[in-house]
């Protein structure tokens, strides 16, 4: 086993090596002291036929099979990492019932994972709860024996009472069993000594390719503490992009409204939810910004719900983002597909809400389908143009899948018609946002004195996007030097904006760049290294001070001369670029010409 921070694949063939332990354990079950039919028996006629096992049925045996095989292995790698590290101060009793519990952890986690596609639109199976039906502190071969006769009752008693007489029933009763499997092994976590607990903490098991497991990480109160993994941005936040943002935030607020009990979005009963929705507009417009708006959103809310859900003692709805990118593809011909697919499985689960993100998908496949790209592009196109819109595409209401482009015509046309929902994204258009996002970067500095820039007659930060509807096409007045404001410098974006398209959000994040080199145009200073006492002795908020008092001043002078270098800088690249591309065309046409008079000397010299 790995250690602490390490990470242990389990192969196939390591499961594999434990089937017809498994197997026997399915054939034989002990209950109450007497052995039971073989639980391949007991199922293979649910669905009415006797002769032919429906494949749900099939699905929830081979689960149940590869489950319990990792059972075994994975009680095999804890005793090894003990032979190899013994802990003389834990009990041996003690030893054993942590190998069972977190064993059966992972086969019960594993197990719920390969069900959850199965159970389909099921309704949920409800199971009678009781305090200690499950224990794990005997044997491997009777903690599996035992969980496998609890199991095999529900059946059984499923069946008697036509609570379990379709395949699909199956898949949702073993979901529910399952779940409370791992629910019961987590219980016991807090029981266990410490070093026991640490022969897992940290370390990271790959099942088949196909399923990780991270230490105990599997309860729903660790799902519910999760937190957002980046900077929140809110509404205010998003200069231009109106309608494409008020669509997001209203799709947010939407699939928040998804029921994790029924396996259904209530809205889609009617409409009002796209599933796959395409950003396209020119670098630095704004896309990423909205993708963390719409992620800052649904986490928003999602939270509201699930205090909701808490008052009923329901569990929380939670959220998690899948990002497709070039990290998907990989040098083995077909890795990248079966990668590609495992992602796109997690995204059709029915236990929360799923945000599939795409940056520049015009980069992660080609354009033209017949081209001579790789395998690993086309298995991608193939993938993605079967999930948007394929035979086995379920539309709940719980997923949405966001792509973005700089270039749509980059895409393959087939898969982007595919796009139910298409936004162009402009980026800040009129000198209110080219203000409020200048202010928005430099705000701290601002806040603080350093940078000393008024907000300008009839102008605070973000007010006109509050009540928004569209954007004011109004021309930008030349700025006049003097008392400059952030209104003057909004309507200096703007005109650089009229003059040059490219001019966009991300030309302001690169002069409030220069802006805070400037302020910080200064030398760390050396004795604070050799007297540790004048700095690193402080408390933070002192030495915060100390900083901001080496920190230079910068004029509203200086900021417009960063906008114009900038501007002047993007011009001069336009400008080169014209002139690269008119030459390289008068190099096209000359070779053109000279082509046509080699050839009109040629046939000069065959005739007659």
């Amino acid at each position: 086993m790995a250690e602490k921070s390490g990470a242990h694949p389990i192969s196939k063939p390591d499961l594999e090596q434990h089937l017809q332990k498994v197997n026997d354990h399915l054939s034989s079950i002990r209950r109450g002291g007497l052995e039971q039919p073989s639980l391949f028996e007991l199922v293979k006629d649910i669905g009415g036929d006797k002769h032919l096992m429906a494949p749900e049925v099939q699905e929830t045996l081979r689960a149940l099979r590869d489950g319990f095989s990792l059972f075994y292995e994975m009680y095999a790698l804890l005793e090894d990492k003990v032979r190899q590290q013994p802990l003389p101060t834990v009990p041996e009793k003690e030893q054993q019932a942590f190998f069972g519990t977190y064993a059966m952890f992972a086969a019960g986690s594993f197990i719920t994972h390969e069900l959850n596609l199965a159970a389909g639109e099921q309704k949920p199976f409800e199971i009678k709860k009781r305090e200690n039906y499950f224990t794990f502190d005997g044997t491997k071969d009777d903690t599996l024996n035992l969980v496998l006769a609890r199991f095999y009752g529900l059946v059984n008693t499923g069946k008697r009472d036509k609570l379990i007489a379709q395949p699909s029933d199956l898949s949702a009763s073993s979901l529910a069993f399952f779940h409370f499997l791992v629910e019961e092994t987590l219980v016991k976590r807090p029981t266990f000594h410490k070093d026991l607990v640490d022969l897992v903490t940290n370390t990271t098991f790959t099942v088949d390719n196909r399923f990780t497991l991270s230490g105990f990480e599997a309860s729903y109160e660790e799902v519910a503490k999760e937190k957002v993994s980046f900077v929140p941005v809110h509404p205010h936040q998003v200069a231009g992009n109106v309608l494409a943002k008020k669509e997001m935030l209203r799709d947010m607020d939407r699939i928040a409204l998804f029921d994790v009990a029924a396996k259904k979005n209530p809205i889609l009963e009617v409409g009002g939810l796209s599933w796959s929705i395409l950003y396209d507009g020119l670098p630095g417009t704004g896309k990423s910004s909205l993708f963390r708006m719409g992620l800052t959103r649904l986490h928003e809310r999602c939270e509201q719900v699930s205090a909701f859900l808490k008052q009923r003692s329901q569990s929380p709805l939670t959220w998690k983002q899948l990002t497709i990118d070039q990290a998907i593809k990989d040098e083995f011909y077909g890795k990248t597909g079966k990668q590609l697919l495992a992602l796109l499985a997690e995204a059709k689960k029915t236990d929360g809400i799923y945000i599939v993100t795409t940056d520049d998908i015009d980069l992660l496949v080609s354009a033209d389908r017949n081209s001579s790209s790789g395998g690993a592009d086309k298995d991608i196109l193939n993938i993605l143009m079967q999930y948007a819109d394929g035979i086995n595409t379920v539309v709940r209401g719980n997923t949405q899948w966001w792509a973005a482009t700089n270039d749509a015509t980059a895409m393959d046309g087939a898969l982007r018609q595919r796009f139910l929902g298409r936004y162009e994204v402009d980026g800040p258009v009129t000198w209110q946002d080219f203000a409020d996002i200048t202010y928005e970067k430099l705000r701290p500095w601002i806040q603080r004195g350093i940078i000393d820039l008024p907000q300008g007659k009839g102008y605070t930060p973000f007010t006109a996007r509050q009540q928004e509807t569209g954007h004011e096409q109004t021309s930008s007045p030349l700025i006049q030097r003097g008392d400059i404001t952030l209104a003057d410098i909004g309507h200096l974006c703007q005109g650089f904006k009229e003059r040059n398209p490219r001019f966009t959000g991300r030309a302001v994040h690169a002069v409030t760049q220069a802006v805070q080199k400037r302020v910080n145009d200064y030398d760390i200073p050396t004795e604070w290294y050799e007297k540790p006492e004048l700095f690193f002795f402080q408390d933070y908020d002192q030495r915060v001070a100390l900083l901001q008092d080496l920190c230079k001043k910068v004029t509203p002078d200086m900021i417009v001369q960063e906008f114009e270098r900038y501007a002047a800088s993007e011009q001069r690249y336009a400008d080169d670029k014209f002139r690269s591309d008119v030459e390289g065309r008068l190099h096209d046409a000359r070779v053109y010409e000279e082509v046509q008079q080699r050839l009109r000397n040629e046939r000069g010299d065959k005739k007659p």
